[in-house]
């Protein structure tokens, strides 16, 4: 099987994939892309981190965002990050070594992270909750972790905003109708963490939203554009929900790649982030 046909996109299930190396690959393609790095940006600034303060790092992936906020907590702060993939604690582990802070990762379920009680100053999630099947549980279990006037910090991705353009209107539209579909967890997730926060006894703080754009790929390099999913995985995704037929399949791909060739490719998808603190 070629790389095209294994170029899915999905965090379910890291370990047991048998093509891990691809999706820790995308992960690092997805912690470049503008959009992660400006809600980034403005995470940093809300949360406003100092000296001696703790933060917990939910679904932390290969570490890279709790690691580049650890700089603000000094020597004397503390870093805990937590994810369900062994694969990427591992990676984690070894991009934290020679940290001036004190800096761990460590395997934990998102729904039952066995940390103690209003603990952490500062709780993070970020392009977690829509691998979840319960969001509002790892949310709740969030809320317990933070002290009481703490800090809830989830940046997450609305699957219903993604949209392509090759210049072919009915093909835009099944996408976008498929998009629109929920499959067995929270892809939309991002457009509701406002109503996640505040159903788990949070008050919102502020809220952003920030969009990825790909305009230029060329599908004779790169099986994907940067950190996405290949056009056979899409088209797969359409036969899933009777938006095409699978004689359709090859049809469908080709006409993404020849509009990407010839520079008339573009894709978008929004990211929404929101910060609530903890009532007491």
């Amino acid at each position: 099987m070629g790389c095209e046909e294994t170029h899915g996109l999905g965090y379910e299930q890291v370990d047991d994939d048998p093509n891990v190396s691809v999706l820790l690959a995308t992960m690092d393609a997805t912690g470049e892309w503008e959009a992660t790095s400006r809600l980034r940006q403005w995470e940093r600034g809300q949360l406003r981190l100092r000296p001696s303060q703790r933060l917990l790092d939910v679904g932390c992936g290969l570490g890279d965002a709790a690691l580049a906020l650890a700089s603000d907590l000094g020597e004397t702060g503390q870093v805990h990050g937590v994810d369900v993939s062994q694969e990427m604690v591992a990676v984690a582990r070894s991009r934290a070594r020679g940290r001036v802070s004190s800096v761990c990762f460590s395997v934990a379920d998102a729904a039952a992270l066995g940390v103690p009680d209003e603990h952490y100053d500062v709780v993070r999630s970020e392009r977690t909750l829509q691998w979840l099947p319960n969001p509002e549980v790892a949310v709740a279990e969030m809320r317990r972790a933070a002290r009481p006037g703490g800090l809830i910090s989830l940046i997450d991705t609305d699957w219903s905003s993604f949209c392509i353009d090759v210049g072919d209107s009915r093909l835009a539209a099944r996408v976008c109708e498929t998009m629109r579909t929920e499959r067995g967890r929270p892809s939309n997730v991002g457009r509701r963490l406002g109503r996640l926060v505040r159903g788990a006894g949070c008050s919102v703080v502020a809220t952003t939203s920030a969009t990825q754009t790909w305009e230029e790929w060329n599908p004779d390099e790169s099986p994907a554009p940067d950190g996405c999913f290949s056009m056979t995985s899409l088209a797969d995704n359409l036969i899933d929900v009777g938006q095409l037929r699978p004689e359709q399949r090859g049809d469908f791909v080709s006409t993404i790649h020849t509009a990407a060739r010839n520079g008339s490719f573009t894709m978008a998808l929004t990211m929404l982030a929101v910060v609530a603190t903890r009532q007491s």
